[in-house]
């Protein structure tokens, strides 16, 4: 006699599009596939290259979606706590963005030609010093 159905099956499911984007100071930012269900923050900071020199280590922002709303979460990278983090394994279609530390964010509102702007001006001054004395 055949059983019309299965006691006790096992279903193991596989997520095959599983994938992460890791944003901001890292070598190579962009979104990564993984092989597997199971990544570690640290991995996934592997796979974009690992942080710039320039990065902040300190106020990594994870952000996932919860229950259909977007939750943000920071860990210190520096910290022993990040082992513990609810985010330290990465979960499918999380972003992690690195800040860049504050001597970048600032070199970047900087304007190349102001050397040039400043150079010119004192050639400007210097001429009209030396037109005005005679």
């Amino acid at each position: 006699m055949v059983p019309d159905h299965l006691k006790n099956p096992i279903i193991n499911i596989r997520i095959t599009n599983f994938k992460v984007t890791v944003e901001g100071d890292v070598k190579t930012p962009g979104t990564f596939l993984i092989p597997n269900e199971r990544i570690t923050i640290m991995e996934a900071l592997g796979l974009a290259g690992d942080l710039n020199i320039s990065a902040q280590r300190n106020n990594i922002l994870i952000i996932r979606e919860e229950n259909g709303r977007k939750t943000q979460h920071r860990i210190d990278l520096t910290s022993m706590k990040t082992f513990n983090s609810p985010v330290y394994y990465l979960q499918q279609n999380d972003l992690v963005y690195v800040e860049p530390n504050n001597p970048k964010v600032q070199s970047a509102s900087y304007n190349p030609n102001y050397s040039v702007i400043i150079s010119i001006s004192s050639v400007l001054i210097s001429l009209i010093s030396i037109l005005t004395r005679k």
